[in-house]
């Protein structure tokens, strides 16, 4: 009886695991993505904000074209993808959080937003235009040049997540 629990329990979970994968609704990554889309296209992100980093536009263009690259089955194209993505970066500014009152700021923090334009051809209820944002604080004893690169590059992959699990994950 024992060795019946040991070797059905296994074969059962399989078949569940393999079910669920087969129906097309889940893989391994999580994504939740209708099996007719089969592309997508990112134009470029414009500078839009007052501030501006000239690298960003093309940096952040980049990772959210490799995150959909290495997180979906979806094939990359030039334009009129099943999905595409336009949008501008609209904020990059740095702001004063905590202020001391001997010395001025204590903290500064530094915010990129983004404006996201996703059209869904397969699916038009699923398009939307929305911003997406991420800050950092950092110390204000430092200059910023000294802390933008690494503090860009975690505030663009946390809005790369952002864009991919309202769409991909359509969270």
């Amino acid at each position: 009886m024992n060795w019946i629990k040991k070797i059905l329990f296994p074969v059962f979970c399989l078949f569940l695991l393999f079910g669920a994968v087969a129906c097309g609704i889940y893989d391994f990554k999580g994504s939740n993505i209708s099996k007719d889309v089969e592309t997508f296209s990112v134009d470029l992100f414009g500078n839009e904000a007052q501030l501006v980093n000239p690298q960003l536009s093309l940096l952040f263009t980049e990772k959210l074209k490799t995150k959909f690259q290495r997180e979906t089955k979806l094939h990359l194209i030039t334009e009129n993808g099943d999905w595409r993505f336009a949008g501008a970066i609209r904020e990059y500014k740095i702001e004063p959080v905590i202020i001391d009152n001997n010395t001025g700021a204590s903290q500064n923090q530094f915010t990129i937003g983004v404006h996201v334009v996703f059209e869904n051809e397969k699916d038009p209820t699923k398009n939307f235009s929305k911003d997406f944002s991420f800050n950092r604080t950092f110390d204000a004893s430092k200059e910023f040049s000294s802390v933008e690169n690494e503090l860009s590059d975690e505030i663009t992959d946390n809005i790369v997540q952002q864009i991919f699990a309202a769409t991909a994950l359509d969270w």
